[in-house]
């Protein structure tokens, strides 16, 4: 959610443009209205941009937001501002907080007069570890159509009968002793590559629900999800729902949204257990543990998942790994809060500290872990890709399209964790060079 503040720069005297009109909205522009369930000390305002984008406003910026008609002089629209905000607003300052915040924004609409024109959208940040090269599949309308499909099984009676089902289930394979099974269903797999393809099939179509249950929640509630596809996320392909729109909820609407995706991963998973009940495949049990194990991954709150957004949204703090900078900056001793630390409530500062404090060394740990063993097991990956060729070649001359298919998944399962960890070293050492760059600016204009 990006952010717009309202306290730097110089306004123009106001003899220059009392007499201009203000400008208008951009079309398709929304006014929300107050961040509600916020972690900060005085709540944010929330506009929506044409594009979908959720703009973060200060109570003033909202207000002149709120105003703006193409129809008014500065003069008037300052004159009126002041008495609603009840301090004095000039035609100077309204003007420089139209131009250099709510334009750059990308909200405004042409103004012919002043010869200003409407921005393109402002480019997103590089945000850490953030879904990469992402690919739109499924546009607005249809997604639209998916989610009124899947709504009606938010309807709370179906969730305590679906929540009390899957728990009768858990209960059936702890019974049934499915450890011995799994494993034998998993050695019987690798001599069926026909089998695995199976599988895989299962956890993408599995997946691809996952986003249902995102996008229905965020239409139960209220909110117009977006467009579903595609991108990287970390080292894998990842499917991704846009959800954005869920800010004009309330918390229980926003963190409904957060938890669909995992509501429906049990629904998912009550439908595979039950399959393999009815028939004894393996490979259905392969696919339900491997997809059990999928969803607690979910809960994972120091990355990008389900968990981390059902941890911002508990706080009411839009991005966390936003905070982490200003956060250890603030805990050097001797310095004050930082400005982004201090805007938050008491309570909110304490948990995202703790939150920062955990995600750090965690995320540390895997990166040191990899630069460890990576000179011992990137001999082990090249050999095995040059078995898996040899093997692909061999089952392609032998007609066999199911084994081909499983060596040539595995070559690009072996390659694909470590140019996805490439990538992330490079972001890393591109915002380090940033940093520096920054810092000696600094040093050097002091």
């Amino acid at each position: 959610m990006a952010a717009a503040r309202d306290q730097a720069g110089t306004p123009p005297a106001d003899e220059e443009i009392v007499h201009r009109t203000v400008p208008a909205l951009a079309p398709g522009t929304e006014l929300i209205g107050r961040y509600q369930g916020s972690g900060y000390r005085e709540a944010p305002y929330l506009a929506r941009r044409a594009d979908g984008q959720i703009l973060q406003l200060t109570p003033l910026l909202y207000r002149i937001a709120a105003g703006l008609d193409g129809r008014s002089s500065y003069e008037r629209f300052a004159e009126r501002l002041s008495g609603e905000y009840g301090r004095d607003i000039t035609a100077g300052q309204v003007f420089f907080l139209v131009e250099e915040r709510l334009r750059r924004a990308g909200i405004l609409a042409d103004d012919p007069a002043s010869g200003q024109v409407a921005v393109a959208f402002p480019k997103g940040r590089d945000r850490l570890l953030a879904l990469r090269f992402r690919v739109a599949l499924v546009p607005e309308r249809v997604v639209s159509v998916i989610a009124r499909v899947f709504q009606p099984l938010f309807w709370p009676p179906v969730v305590v009968v679906s929540l009390a089902a899957f728990v009768l289930t858990q209960l059936w394979l702890a019974a049934h002793d499915v450890v011995d099974q799994a494993i034998a269903g998993a050695q019987a797999l690798l001599q069926r590559p026909e089998q695995i393809l199976l599988v895989l099939g299962v956890l993408v179509v599995a997946g691809a629900f996952h986003e249902c249950g995102h996008v229905a929640a965020c239409r139960y509630g209220g909110a117009r999800p977006g467009a579903m596809g595609v991108g990287i996320y970390l080292v894998w392909p990842a499917m991704y729902s846009t959800v954005t729109d869920s800010y004009r909820l309330d918390r229980i609407g926003r963190l409904r949204t957060d938890l669909g995706g995992i509501y429906f991963n049990v629904l998912a998973l009550l439908a595979l257990i039950a399959a393999y009940a009815a028939s004894g495949q393996p490979w259905l049990l392969a696919a339900a543990l491997a997809w059990q194990a999928t969803t607690i991954w979910q809960f994972l709150p120091s990355i990008r998942l389900d968990g981390y957004y059902v941890l911002s949204d508990l706080v009411g703090v839009p991005d966390l790994f936003d905070r982490m900078g200003p956060v250890l900056r603030s805990l050097l001793p001797g310095r004050p809060p930082h400005p982004r630390v201090r805007e938050l409530k008491p309570w909110v500062r304490r948990v995202i500290t703790i939150w920062v404090l955990l995600v750090i060394p965690f995320q540390a740990y895997w990166l040191v872990f990899f630069l460890i063993i990576a000179p011992q097991v990137l001999p082990v990956v090249w050999d095995a890709l040059i078995l898996h060729w040899h093997s692909a070649g061999g089952a392609a001359r032998a007609g066999d399209a199911a084994a081909t298919a499983v060596h040539v998944l595995r070559m690009f399962l072996l390659v694909l964790p470590w140019a996805g960890i490439t990538l992330i070293f490079a972001t890393l050492g591109r915002r380090l060079v940033r940093a520096v760059r920054s810092w000696r600016a600094r040093r050097a204009s002091s």
